[in-house]
Protein backbone atom coordinates (compact mmCIF):
# COMPACT_ATOMS: atom_id res chain seq x y z
CA UNK A 1 0.00 0.00 0.00
CA UNK A 2 1.05 3.63 -1.15
CA UNK A 3 0.42 6.08 1.75
CA UNK A 4 0.37 10.05 0.96
CA UNK A 5 3.53 12.33 1.92
CA UNK A 6 2.89 15.53 3.74
CA UNK A 7 5.11 18.73 3.21
CA UNK A 8 8.06 17.23 4.65
CA UNK A 9 8.40 14.31 2.57
CA UNK A 10 6.83 12.41 5.67
CA UNK A 11 3.68 9.63 4.78
CA UNK A 12 0.58 11.05 6.66
CA UNK A 13 -2.02 9.50 8.10
CA UNK A 14 -5.34 8.95 5.44
CA UNK A 15 -7.80 8.42 8.59
CA UNK A 16 -8.00 7.55 11.67
CA UNK A 17 -5.51 5.25 13.02
CA UNK A 18 -6.28 1.30 12.91
CA UNK A 19 -7.45 0.06 16.47
CA UNK A 20 -5.32 -2.01 17.44
CA UNK A 21 -5.85 -5.37 20.22
CA UNK A 22 -3.34 -3.38 22.51
CA UNK A 23 -2.77 -0.34 24.43
CA UNK A 24 -2.02 2.39 22.36
CA UNK A 25 -0.25 4.54 25.00
CA UNK A 26 2.03 1.07 25.15
CA UNK A 27 5.53 2.47 24.89
CA UNK A 28 6.58 -1.44 24.03
CA UNK A 29 3.98 -2.16 21.99
CA UNK A 30 5.19 1.22 19.58
CA UNK A 31 8.81 -0.04 20.36
CA UNK A 32 7.49 -3.63 19.20
CA UNK A 33 5.80 -1.75 16.24
CA UNK A 34 8.91 0.21 14.56
CA UNK A 35 10.97 -3.04 15.23
CA UNK A 36 8.64 -4.96 13.22
CA UNK A 37 8.30 -2.81 10.57
CA UNK A 38 12.58 -2.09 10.11
CA UNK A 39 12.81 -5.64 9.99
CA UNK A 40 9.76 -6.34 7.38
CA UNK A 41 10.98 -3.74 5.08
CA UNK A 42 14.78 -4.40 5.13
CA UNK A 43 13.82 -8.24 4.12
CA UNK A 44 11.32 -7.35 1.59
CA UNK A 45 13.83 -6.66 -1.24
CA UNK A 46 15.49 -10.18 -0.20
CA UNK A 47 11.80 -12.02 -0.76
CA UNK A 48 11.40 -10.16 -4.39
CA UNK A 49 14.78 -11.53 -5.13
CA UNK A 50 14.39 -14.92 -4.30
CA UNK A 51 10.93 -15.22 -5.97
CA UNK A 52 12.07 -14.11 -9.16
CA UNK A 53 15.20 -16.33 -9.32
CA UNK A 54 12.48 -19.13 -9.39
CA UNK A 55 9.46 -17.70 -10.69
CA UNK A 56 8.15 -15.42 -13.84
CA UNK A 57 7.97 -12.25 -11.77
CA UNK A 58 4.26 -11.63 -13.24
CA UNK A 59 3.85 -14.99 -11.89
CA UNK A 60 5.20 -13.84 -8.71
CA UNK A 61 3.25 -11.25 -8.09
CA UNK A 62 -0.21 -12.55 -9.08
CA UNK A 63 0.88 -15.32 -6.76
CA UNK A 64 1.79 -12.80 -4.25
CA UNK A 65 -1.19 -10.97 -4.32
CA UNK A 66 -3.93 -13.77 -4.53
CA UNK A 67 -2.44 -14.70 -0.80
CA UNK A 68 -2.14 -10.78 0.43
CA UNK A 69 -5.78 -10.58 -0.92
CA UNK A 70 -7.72 -12.59 1.36
CA UNK A 71 -5.74 -11.56 4.29
CA UNK A 72 -6.62 -8.13 3.65
CA UNK A 73 -10.42 -9.29 3.62
CA UNK A 74 -9.70 -10.60 6.41
CA UNK A 75 -8.37 -7.58 8.52
CA UNK A 76 -11.24 -5.87 7.05
CA UNK A 77 -13.56 -8.43 8.53
CA UNK A 78 -11.27 -8.43 12.10
CA UNK A 79 -11.43 -4.93 12.62
CA UNK A 80 -15.18 -4.69 11.19
CA UNK A 81 -13.75 -1.66 8.53
CA UNK A 82 -16.42 -1.13 5.62
CA UNK A 83 -14.79 -1.18 2.07
CA UNK A 84 -16.55 1.92 0.56
CA UNK A 85 -17.14 2.05 -3.01
CA UNK A 86 -17.79 5.24 -4.01
CA UNK A 87 -16.07 6.80 -7.16
CA UNK A 88 -13.51 8.82 -5.20
CA UNK A 89 -12.95 5.83 -3.39
CA UNK A 90 -12.43 3.93 -6.14
CA UNK A 91 -10.23 6.67 -7.23
CA UNK A 92 -7.81 6.16 -4.37
CA UNK A 93 -7.54 2.65 -4.49
CA UNK A 94 -6.41 3.33 -8.22
CA UNK A 95 -4.12 5.49 -7.18
CA UNK A 96 -2.49 3.31 -4.30
CA UNK A 97 -2.40 0.38 -6.76
CA UNK A 98 0.08 2.50 -8.72
CA UNK A 99 2.48 1.78 -6.42
CA UNK A 100 1.52 -2.29 -5.64
CA UNK A 101 0.91 -2.86 -9.38
CA UNK A 102 2.93 -0.81 -11.34
CA UNK A 103 5.89 0.06 -8.91
CA UNK A 104 6.36 -3.63 -7.82
CA UNK A 105 6.18 -4.95 -11.70
CA UNK A 106 8.94 -2.48 -12.19
CA UNK A 107 11.02 -4.30 -9.21
CA UNK A 108 10.43 -8.11 -9.61
CA UNK A 109 11.62 -7.24 -13.06
CA UNK A 110 14.76 -5.77 -11.94
CA UNK A 111 15.11 -8.11 -9.10
CA UNK A 112 16.20 -10.67 -10.92
CA UNK A 113 18.71 -8.56 -12.27
CA UNK A 114 20.33 -6.55 -9.25
CA UNK A 115 20.77 -8.13 -5.30
CA UNK A 116 18.22 -6.84 -2.83
CA UNK A 117 20.95 -4.66 -1.88
CA UNK A 118 21.27 -2.29 -4.38
CA UNK A 119 17.22 -2.45 -4.26
CA UNK A 120 16.84 -1.08 -0.87
CA UNK A 121 19.64 1.42 -1.61
CA UNK A 122 17.25 3.04 -4.05
CA UNK A 123 14.32 2.84 -2.05
CA UNK A 124 15.78 4.39 0.35
CA UNK A 125 16.30 7.91 -1.28
CA UNK A 126 12.62 8.18 -1.85
CA UNK A 127 12.71 10.53 0.70
CA UNK A 128 14.88 12.86 -1.09
CA UNK A 129 12.55 12.46 -4.15
CA UNK A 130 9.05 13.06 -2.43
CA UNK A 131 10.77 16.03 -0.98
CA UNK A 132 11.82 17.49 -4.67
CA UNK A 133 8.58 16.93 -6.02
CA UNK A 134 6.67 18.88 -3.47
CA UNK A 135 9.42 21.73 -4.10
CA UNK A 136 9.22 22.08 -7.53
CA UNK A 137 5.96 20.31 -8.61
CA UNK A 138 3.81 21.40 -5.66
CA UNK A 139 6.03 23.47 -4.62
CA UNK A 140 4.44 23.08 -1.11
CA UNK A 141 8.14 23.50 0.64
CA UNK A 142 11.22 24.74 0.81
CA UNK A 143 14.54 22.81 1.84
CA UNK A 144 16.54 24.02 4.36
CA UNK A 145 20.70 24.04 4.35
CA UNK A 146 20.72 20.63 6.14
CA UNK A 147 18.46 19.00 3.65
CA UNK A 148 19.90 20.11 0.68
CA UNK A 149 23.04 18.99 2.42
CA UNK A 150 21.63 15.42 3.10
CA UNK A 151 20.62 15.18 -0.55
CA UNK A 152 23.82 15.67 -1.85
CA UNK A 153 25.30 13.20 0.56
CA UNK A 154 22.18 10.70 -0.32
CA UNK A 155 22.95 11.61 -4.04
CA UNK A 156 26.61 10.84 -3.79
CA UNK A 157 25.85 7.50 -1.96
CA UNK A 158 24.06 6.34 -5.02
CA UNK A 159 26.75 7.80 -6.97
CA UNK A 160 29.04 5.39 -5.03
CA UNK A 161 26.85 2.19 -4.13
CA UNK A 162 25.64 1.77 -7.90
CA UNK A 163 29.15 2.07 -8.85
CA UNK A 164 29.14 4.52 -11.11
CA UNK A 165 32.49 5.79 -9.98
CA UNK A 166 34.43 2.81 -11.88
CA UNK A 167 35.49 2.19 -15.20
CA UNK A 168 33.56 -0.71 -15.72
CA UNK A 169 29.98 -0.69 -13.97
CA UNK A 170 29.49 -4.05 -12.18
CA UNK A 171 25.92 -3.87 -11.69
CA UNK A 172 23.19 -4.41 -14.54
CA UNK A 173 22.55 -0.84 -16.12
CA UNK A 174 18.83 -1.78 -17.32
CA UNK A 175 18.21 -3.91 -13.44
CA UNK A 176 18.92 -0.19 -11.84
CA UNK A 177 16.88 1.69 -14.02
CA UNK A 178 13.79 -0.63 -13.62
CA UNK A 179 14.46 -0.26 -9.84
CA UNK A 180 14.73 3.50 -10.28
CA UNK A 181 11.09 3.47 -12.15
CA UNK A 182 10.17 1.62 -9.54
CA UNK A 183 10.70 3.84 -6.82
CA UNK A 184 9.32 6.49 -8.68
CA UNK A 185 6.13 5.09 -9.30
CA UNK A 186 5.92 4.32 -5.49
CA UNK A 187 6.53 8.03 -5.20
CA UNK A 188 4.36 9.08 -7.48
CA UNK A 189 1.53 6.92 -6.01
CA UNK A 190 1.73 8.02 -2.69
CA UNK A 191 1.33 11.66 -3.78
CA UNK A 192 -1.95 10.46 -5.88
CA UNK A 193 -3.70 9.20 -2.99
CA UNK A 194 -2.80 12.04 -1.13
CA UNK A 195 -4.08 14.60 -4.00
CA UNK A 196 -7.03 12.38 -4.29
CA UNK A 197 -8.42 12.82 -0.47
CA UNK A 198 -11.02 10.11 -0.03
CA UNK A 199 -10.30 10.03 3.38
CA UNK A 200 -10.86 6.45 3.66
CA UNK A 201 -9.54 4.06 6.72
CA UNK A 202 -5.86 2.72 6.29
CA UNK A 203 -7.41 -0.80 6.13
CA UNK A 204 -9.61 -0.06 3.40
CA UNK A 205 -7.08 1.65 1.84
CA UNK A 206 -4.77 -1.29 2.03
CA UNK A 207 -7.58 -3.62 0.81
CA UNK A 208 -8.68 -1.57 -2.38
CA UNK A 209 -5.26 -1.14 -3.19
CA UNK A 210 -4.36 -5.08 -2.94
CA UNK A 211 -7.87 -5.80 -4.84
CA UNK A 212 -7.19 -3.47 -7.90
CA UNK A 213 -3.47 -5.12 -8.04
CA UNK A 214 -4.48 -8.24 -8.04
CA UNK A 215 -6.24 -7.57 -11.31
CA UNK A 216 -4.21 -5.70 -12.64
CA UNK A 217 -2.00 -8.94 -12.27
CA UNK A 218 -4.96 -11.29 -13.65
CA UNK A 219 -5.09 -9.16 -17.00
CA UNK A 220 -1.04 -9.82 -17.37
CA UNK A 221 -0.95 -13.49 -17.01
CA UNK A 222 -2.34 -14.18 -20.30
CA UNK A 223 0.84 -12.74 -22.05
CA UNK A 224 2.86 -14.81 -20.26
CA UNK A 225 1.17 -18.08 -19.99
CA UNK A 226 4.57 -19.52 -21.31
CA UNK A 227 5.88 -18.48 -17.77
CA UNK A 228 3.44 -20.26 -16.01
CA UNK A 229 5.35 -22.33 -13.25
CA UNK A 230 5.28 -25.63 -14.04
CA UNK A 231 6.66 -27.34 -11.04
CA UNK A 232 6.81 -26.33 -7.15
CA UNK A 233 9.48 -24.38 -6.04
CA UNK A 234 12.30 -24.14 -3.75
CA UNK A 235 11.56 -23.81 0.23
CA UNK A 236 13.52 -19.99 -0.59
CA UNK A 237 10.82 -19.47 -2.89
CA UNK A 238 7.75 -20.43 -0.95
CA UNK A 239 9.18 -18.69 2.17
CA UNK A 240 9.73 -15.23 -0.09
CA UNK A 241 5.80 -15.61 -1.58
CA UNK A 242 4.19 -16.54 2.03
CA UNK A 243 6.14 -13.16 3.60
CA UNK A 244 5.63 -10.75 0.84
CA UNK A 245 2.03 -11.28 1.30
CA UNK A 246 1.58 -11.84 4.69
CA UNK A 247 4.20 -9.36 6.20
CA UNK A 248 5.41 -7.02 3.69
CA UNK A 249 1.96 -6.06 2.07
CA UNK A 250 -0.45 -6.14 5.36
CA UNK A 251 0.91 -6.55 8.20
CA UNK A 252 3.68 -4.20 7.91
CA UNK A 253 1.77 -1.22 6.75
CA UNK A 254 -0.76 -1.56 9.36
CA UNK A 255 1.70 -1.32 12.03
CA UNK A 256 3.25 1.74 10.04
CA UNK A 257 -0.01 3.40 10.21
CA UNK A 258 -0.25 3.02 13.55
CA UNK A 259 3.40 4.32 14.20
CA UNK A 260 2.17 7.43 12.09
CA UNK A 261 -0.08 8.39 14.94
CA UNK A 262 2.57 7.72 17.48
CA UNK A 263 5.71 8.81 16.71
CA UNK A 264 7.41 12.26 15.43
CA UNK A 265 8.07 11.96 11.98
CA UNK A 266 12.12 12.10 13.05
CA UNK A 267 11.64 9.15 14.61
CA UNK A 268 10.06 7.32 11.46
CA UNK A 269 12.93 9.03 9.63
CA UNK A 270 15.10 6.11 11.59
CA UNK A 271 12.72 3.64 9.24
CA UNK A 272 14.42 4.36 6.23
CA UNK A 273 17.59 5.11 7.75
CA UNK A 274 17.92 1.57 9.11
CA UNK A 275 16.64 -0.30 6.67
CA UNK A 276 19.31 -0.32 3.79
CA UNK A 277 21.72 -1.08 6.64
CA UNK A 278 19.81 -3.98 7.60
CA UNK A 279 18.89 -5.18 4.18
CA UNK A 280 23.06 -4.61 3.30
CA UNK A 281 23.25 -7.29 5.97
CA UNK A 282 20.19 -9.94 4.92
CA UNK A 283 21.51 -10.07 1.44
CA UNK A 284 25.33 -10.77 2.57
CA UNK A 285 24.00 -13.30 5.07
CA UNK A 286 21.37 -15.05 3.83
CA UNK A 287 21.71 -14.69 -0.27
CA UNK A 288 25.68 -14.29 -0.11
CA UNK A 289 25.95 -10.57 -1.95
CA UNK A 290 28.91 -9.46 -2.41
CA UNK A 291 29.93 -6.25 -0.92
CA UNK A 292 32.43 -3.50 -2.16
CA UNK A 293 34.44 -1.35 -0.80
CA UNK A 294 32.61 1.48 -3.11
CA UNK A 295 29.34 -0.09 -1.86
CA UNK A 296 30.07 0.52 1.59
CA UNK A 297 31.30 4.19 1.27
CA UNK A 298 27.54 4.82 -0.83
CA UNK A 299 25.35 3.29 2.26
CA UNK A 300 27.19 5.14 4.65
CA UNK A 301 26.65 8.54 2.97
CA UNK A 302 22.75 7.22 1.49
CA UNK A 303 22.53 7.19 5.59
CA UNK A 304 24.21 10.41 6.71
CA UNK A 305 22.33 12.08 3.72
CA UNK A 306 19.32 11.03 5.48
CA UNK A 307 20.46 12.10 9.02
CA UNK A 308 21.10 15.55 7.91
CA UNK A 309 17.54 15.40 5.68
CA UNK A 310 15.44 14.39 9.41
CA UNK A 311 17.15 17.40 10.81
CA UNK A 312 14.97 20.05 9.65
CA UNK A 313 12.13 17.97 10.61
CA UNK A 314 13.47 17.67 13.90
CA UNK A 315 13.18 20.97 14.56
CA UNK A 316 9.59 21.49 13.47
CA UNK A 317 8.85 19.28 16.25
Amino acid sequence: MNNPINKNGFPTPLSKPVVAPFSKNSRFATAGQFVTVVLIWSLTPLAAVWTVHEIHWAWGLFIRFSLATPIALACQACFKVKLPLHPQALLSYAAGALGLFASMAFCYMGASRVPSTVISIIYGSAPFVSGLVAIYIFRSEKFSAYQWLGLLLGMLGLYFAMGLNAQNLLLDRFGIGLEIVAMLLYVVSAFAVRAVAAKIHPISQMTGATIMSWLGYCCLLPFFWSEMPDKLPSFHAHIALVYSAVFSSVLAMIFYYQLLNKVNPTTLMLITIITPVLATLWGTWLNHEALSSHFILGLLLLCSGLAFYSLQIRSKY
